[in-house]
């Protein structure tokens, strides 16, 4: 992680529980979207390094505001 995504890092690890709690199941429904979408990806023949990074972050940042 790059120091800018630190600070959009600490935002949606703040924000996303707060959503969470405000519309529960919410967390769940954007990770299997973010799922959806790689797997769309893969398919397609387009993932490359930088992709699945991007994808590899969104996974953390979810698995994050989950706990």
């Amino acid at each position: 992680m790059n120091r800018s995504d630190a600070g959009a890092n600490y935002v949606l690890s703040v924000l996303l529980p707060r959503l969470e709690e405000m519309k529960p199941g919410l967390l769940e429904e954007i990770a299997l979207g973010v799922s959806a979408d790689k797997q769309a990806v893969v398919k397609s023949g387009k993932m490359n390094s930088e992709l699945e990074q991007v994808f590899l972050s969104a996974e953390r940042i979810l698995g994050q505001a989950s706990i």
